[in-house]
């Protein structure tokens, strides 16, 4: 159902209405003003009463896909919506923060080491402890790590949670805020799930099966792969296993358990890390992560909502939608099962299931501090074609182009020293360098306007000429084009 939300002149939620040519009488006249195009709210300017009916709202909750909306006493939907988080996002910036992070303090106890060194103040251990660079057993005074020993300072508090289930909750709950500050809902409805993972999995587990796995008679994981391979190397097959290496690395989403990992021995492990040995084995990636996170959130979403509507927070269970949905032969959303659950939350029949548009709120960045946005590779040119980058290999240097040492040591084998020393005095270099992000920019979600009418930035086009908006398949060129709103999730 298309309606118009309407503020009183404090600002404070007023029933919608569907009487559109009222509003476009009130608007030319000055008694209201348009607040928001998307979705379209008034405002009005002079008093008015307070008088409000009921309405029930409910919440699909999850991790990257979150379903709102608000139900009146007839049974009609007056808000529905799909909200789009950036959970995903979270663990990817946290590993950058933590590289950040590590880098920084690790130059700061070079800096010290370097000015003990210089002002000779350090130390000599009688028992010979060496730090690298040191031919002594020798310690700067000041060489110490930047933080207290990790048993005074690291109690996590009451209620401590992950940073990932954390920013689920804050959205789950901020969805919700921001439905109350167009709508007067007095009830919520909150779906209620915790997902059993081995259940999952099999469904036939039930009571003791839950303990009896497959590594119920193993300490961990690495014990368990000793015992399939019969300690033996998945590679060469030797009597040695020193590594259980990863499938699929963790840092792109590999698991941790049994079907990922492979049991290797040291020679054989640094020629798959060196790309001169590869394993046939097929890794999994993890499974149930979004569940897992809901697992943890959940209760934390139950408390947040039940600050807001206390006594009038309902909850109900999966099974109980899904059967109201198929009553209703509604299609499986996360919106449309929203609508479901402030139905069960207020017992109240629908009576408009398929006459309603809902909106899409994706959730974006507020802003980004980096200064520097990345660190260009030192590179080496021969006749003013890259043949090398950085001196050293880096960390996955490119496969294409070497490093400098590779590139000489290649050359040398191939021509002689003595032609290798002259081509290397040839090389010219381009010194490695910073890029910096302008201080002045603006990322994308940022709403602007553009001959009056309301965009969503995607993102810059042709050195930042153009603007690239949701939806729309033209460019916007940017100085014709006004930045009004920056908002965390955004209607598009």
């Amino acid at each position: 159902m298309y309606v118009v939300y309407v503020l009183n002149k404090d600002s404070s939620p007023l029933m919608p209405t569907k009487r559109f040519g009222h509003v476009r009488r009130m608007l030319k006249s000055g008694q209201a003003k348009a607040v928001s195009t998307k979705p379209f709210v008034i405002q009005l300017l002079y008093e008015s009463t307070e008088y409000t009916q009921p309405l029930y709202g409910g919440t699909d909750p999850g991790r990257t896909n979150i379903g709102e909306a608000v139900i009146n006493e007839k049974g009609e939907v007056v808000y529905e919506a799909h909200v789009i988080s950036r959970n995903k996002k979270i663990p990817r910036l946290m590993a950058k923060r933590k590289a950040y992070r590590q880098a920084s303090r690790r130059g700061e106890r070079l800096r010290r080491k370097r000015r003990a060194k210089k002002c000779g103040t350090t130390t000599i251990f009688p028992e010979g402890r060496k730090l690298p660079g040191y031919q002594e057993g020798v310690l700067a005074l000041k060489d110490i790590i930047n933080t207290e020993a990790k048993f005074n300072n690291r109690k996590r508090p009451a209620g401590w949670l992950t940073p990932t289930a954390r920013q689920c909750v804050q959205t789950n709950v901020n969805a919700v805020k921001q439905i109350l500050k167009i709508l007067p809902v007095k009830y919520w409805t909150l779906e209620y799930n915790r997902f059993a993972f081995q259940n999952m999995g099999d469904g036939s587990i039930q009571g003791i099966d839950y303990q009896n796995n497959k590594m119920n008679r193993f300490d961990n994981v690495n014990d368990y792969i000793d015992y399939l391979q019969e300690g033996r190397c998945i590679l060469c097959g030797c009597n040695s296993i020193e590594h259980h290496h990863h499938v699929i690395p963790r840092h792109k989403g590999g698991s941790d358990g049994p079907e990922n990992i492979v049991g290797l021995c040291d020679d054989c492990h640094t020629k798959v890390h060196t790309n001169k040995a590869e394993l046939d084995c097929i890794g999994k990636r993890k499974k149930y992560v979004g569940a897992s996170i809901v697992n943890i959130a959940m209760p934390h979403i139950f408390d947040g909502l039940k600050e807001i509507f206390d006594k009038n927070l309902y909850v109900c269970k999966g099974r109980n939608t899904a059967k109201l949905r198929s009553e209703y032969g509604i299609s499986k959303e996360h919106c449309s099962d929203a609508v479901c659950v402030a139905s069960l939350g207020g017992n109240i029949p629908l009576s408009n299931v398929n006459d309603s548009s809902a909106f899409t709120i994706i959730q974006f960045r507020n802003h980004d501090r980096a200064i520097i946005k990345t660190q260009y590779e030192r590179k080496y040119k021969l006749d003013g074609v890259v043949i090398a980058k950085n001196r050293k290999p880096r960390f996955e240097q490119d496969k294409k182009i070497p490093a400098l040492s590779d590139w000489y040591k290649n050359l040398c084998e191939e021509v002689g020293a003595s032609k290798a020393r002259a081509l290397l005095s040839k090389l010219k270099v381009a010194k490695s360098i910073r890029g910096y992000n302008d201080t002045n920019r603006i990322m994308d979600g940022a709403i602007f306007l553009y001959k009056g009418k309301r965009y969503v930035l995607k993102a810059y086009k042709y050195r930042r000429k153009f603007l690239e908006a949701y939806g729309q398949e033209k460019l916007f060129l940017a100085k014709e084009c006004v930045f009004v709103q920056r908002k965390s999730l955004v209607y598009v």
